[in-house]
């Protein structure tokens, strides 16, 4: 009863605050009208309203769920008072949204200029003002009509020096008969053409080259377009007389590359600065330095995709900074072109490369403190941490990290002492591929691959058992153009040891199949990972999508070898140094999609299946390796592994969690984001999903995966959650509702129906993040 009180409190106090925000008007000037809402109204479903959202000059208060709590805020403040209390909920809040007639004329002539660009130019908006109760509703009626369509095409180039370029690649051009007439797609042809030429050795050129000429005077809505590219204006030597000539193509003559440059020397005394450094000629490129550059030059040559004697290329130079960006070693790049002294051909010209780095400090250490969220644990963390940005002089990362950290594994406790971790890492990263076969610079180019080899030891001492773990991996990664991220650890070598477990904890495996999977482990694993990724940093306001596929395997290379050679054996299993190695597959995937609504409100679905099959040397898969449910980043109604497997409930008597994994998992997530008012974000989840054991030894009643049962084990989740955007973190508290719980019998798992709302039925969790 007492939780029940309590979310019907959480849950109605903001809707009451909320309802009486929208009728309180005392913010708003004796003899004005507070804009409530505005609607738009359209039958041509090619017109996108979200679209039209954007050239609306005034809105309403904002809203969530149809309440208006940042206007609520406002309202609680005293008018007459500028301080305190009063000052900060103005701040946090939003004032109240005056109609204003003006805005609303200008917001129709705006919405009928964005219909006419997108080829909409016989459209009619009309707008209108219900009045009720001191309150305002707009509405905004859109007659859009035909709209007008291309129905030929002509180019007239008037360069024949550019005709060559032009005319080839008309067809890929995105302007063709049949499109509607509107500006971004005259505006889309002219940036490619800009972009054909300039990737084609014509630096000078750009879109401004490029003018339409529309003649809709033979048909009805119907455009013959003419499409012109002009020649280089030049102005005469003894006049002021404008004259038009071929436009100049570029080679590039000579790089520069300054390695080590000062902008502070440079500003003070430019033409000393350059005198006092040396010039020397590597791979065909001219380094200018003084001193030592402080690494090794073939970093920078495999890194610049311009070479001289070939046509200037916008593509090469963007790539050029692209890539010596991701070395994270210079805090400056600079890249400018200059005419060379020797361009005398009226046709042909020579362009001068010059390509300026400032470096970073090599060298730095940093201390962290962190808050941390391991599989919905929350806790804290102290990192002493030592970064060498070109160790061996090749732009070489190396990092080495000592941790001391906390986690709460109860949350309900609160007890800091939980679990203990302390742990060192080290880490270098090489911007090449060390393979003996592989050394190509074109290949570096192309993939901007990179080596990573990483060691790690970790110390982890809990309420159930104190268990320590040893990492030594060696890896790649590279990066395909089309958003696509690859990873491979052809070498991942683990050793789990277990050197306590408690006396009840062990009671308690001793009752389950899974106590293999708690004894010392050795694991010998490679792994590939492949993830997607298309999120454009500089957009927004687009859909994007997410996908992680994740492979392992581990223990074949271990069970040939014991073939091979006399391995020790005991009883049906291997030995390696006296532990047992783990043999083993697994397979998973990770699917998500944000579906964008607007800059205050967004969808986000997620789908997550994979599976673990032990086989030989293994009866089990490691603990390590196992899936689990439940958490701040899995089904939030559940604490960490406190779902499943299937339908499977542990004793009362049970003290121990920890065993609630299996070797299957399915999730499936939804979840709405929205803005709410200040540093606060709302959302609203639902989760399903379980995890189910494929292993006939498995004797947990109800554990097992069953093709015609497992739908009917899906556990169901929903609830409400609230996030602090502080900008560099994400401060998130959810809480979940059980829906259903397939732990119980059938016919007893939903709620409502079956059970109350109670704490059995509830979880809270705080984490760091959004959950996916």
């Amino acid at each position: 009863m007492r939780y029940t009180t309590t979310i019907c409190f959480i849950v109605l106090l903001p809707l009451a605050l909320g309802l009486f925000s929208c009728s309180s008007t005392r913010h708003v000037p004796e003899g004005e009208y507070l804009l409530k809402r505005y609607k738009i109204k359209t039958d041509n479903k090619n017109i996108e309203k979200s679209e039209i959202k954007k050239y609306i000059r005034q809105k309403p208060n904002q809203r969530f769920l149809g309440l208006s709590f940042p206007f609520f805020l406002y309202n609680l403040s005293n008018p007459y008072k500028e301080k305190g209390i009063n000052k900060w909920l103005r701040k946090a809040g939003e004032a109240p949204v005056v109609w204003d007639r003006f805005m609303m004329k200008e917001s129709a002539r705006q919405i009928n200029n964005y219909l006419e660009k997108q080829g909409y130019y016989d459209a009619q908006v009309t707008d209108s003002a219900i009045f009720h109760d001191h309150k305002v509703t707009v509405l905004y009626n859109l007659d859009t009509e035909k709209p007008y369509r291309i129905s030929n095409v002509e180019y007239q180039v008037r360069d024949s020096a550019l005709e060559p370029f032009i005319f080839p690649d008309t067809s890929r051009l995105p302007v063709n008969p049949g499109n509607i007439f509107s500006v971004e797609l005259l505006q889309r042809q002219r940036n490619m053409i800009e972009t054909i030429l300039r990737n084609k050795g014509f630096y000078r050129f750009s879109k401004d080259f490029v003018n339409y000429i529309a003649d809709t005077t033979a048909r009805k809505n119907k455009v013959d377009l003419t499409v012109e590219v002009n020649p280089f204006p030049v102005r005469e030597e003894d006049g002021d007389e404008l004259i038009t000539r071929s436009h100049k193509r570029y080679r590039i003559d000579s790089i520069y590359i300054f390695p080590d440059y000062d902008p502070k020397e440079a500003i003070a005394d430019k033409q000393e600065y350059i005198e006092s450094l040396d010039t020397l000629e590597h791979k065909h490129l001219k380094f200018v330095y003084r001193g030592e550059p402080g690494f090794d030059l073939d970093v920078i040559t495999q890194s610049n995709y311009l070479e001289p004697g070939e046509w200037y290329s916008q593509d090469e130079t963007d790539k050029t900074y692209q890539h010596l960006n991701s070395l994270r070693l210079f805090q400056i790049i600079n890249i400018k072109f200059n005419e060379s002294a020797s361009s005398v051909d009226s046709l042909v010209g020579k362009l001068d490369c010059h390509i300026y780095l400032k470096k970073f400090k090599l060298q730095s250490y940093t201390i962290e403190l962190e808050g941390t969220n391991s599989s919905g644990n929350i806790g804290g963390a102290g990192n002493l941490v030592y970064t060498h940005k070109s160790i061996f002089g090749g732009a070489e990362q190396f990092q080495s990290k000592f941790t001391g950290a906390f986690e709460i594994l109860d949350q309900d406790e609160f007890k800091i002492d939980n679990t203990l971790r302390l742990g060192t890492e080290l880490s270098i990263d090489f911007p090449k591929f060390l393979l003996p076969f592989l050394r190509s610079d074109r290949f570096v180019k192309e993939y901007n691959p990179k080596t990573t080899l990483s060691a790690m030891y970790n110390y982890q001492e809990r309420p159930d058992y104190t268990r320590t773990l040893a990492n030594l991996t060696f890896g790649y990664r590279w990066q395909n153009r089309n958003y696509l991220t690859h990873y491979v650890n052809p070498i991942e070598l683990n050793v789990l040891r277990l050197p306590y477990i408690s006396d009840n904890f062990r009671r308690n495996l001793e009752e389950i199949y899974l106590k293999s999977s708690y004894d010392d482990h050795f694991l010998s694993v490679t792994s590939y990972s492949m993830i997607y990724n298309n999120q454009e940093m500089k957009s927004k306001t687009r859909d994007f999508q997410y996908f992680r596929l994740n492979a392992e395997v581990a223990g074949n290379i271990l069970t040939g070898i014991s073939k091979i050679v006399d391995m020790n054996q005991v009883g049906d299993h291997y030995e390696l140094f006296g532990i047992r190695f783990a043999q083993f597959f697994k397979l998973d995937f990770d699917i998500r999609h944000y579906q964008i609504l607007n800059e205050n409100e967004r969808f986000v679905y997620r789908f997550f299946v994979g599976g673990g099959f032990p086989y030989g040397n293994s009866s089990a898969l490691p603990f390590v390796k196992q899936y689990f449910s439940g958490g701040a980043n899995s089904i939030r109604a559940w604490n960490v592994r406190a779902l499943g497997p299937g339908s499977y409930r542990p004793r009362e008597d049970f003290t121990g969690y920890p065993n609630l994994t299996g070797d299957l998992k399915l999730e499936l997530n939804w979840e709405y984001r929205f803005k709410m008012f200040w540093l606060l974000e709302g959302a609203f989840f639902v989760d399903a999903g379980n995890i189910w054991s494929v292993n006939p030894a498995d004797d947990r009643v109800g554990a097992q995966f069953a093709p015609d049962d497992f739908l009917d084990q899906i556990a169901l989740g929903t609830g409400l959650g609230l996030r602090f955007d502080l900008s560099f973190s994400v401060l998130r508290l959810d809480m979940g509702l059980k829906m259903k719980d397939p732990s119980y019998p059938s016919g007893e798992r939903w709620l409502p129906g079956n059970r109350s709302i109670n704490q059995e039925n509830i979880s809270w969790n705080i984490a760091i993040g959004y959950p996916f």
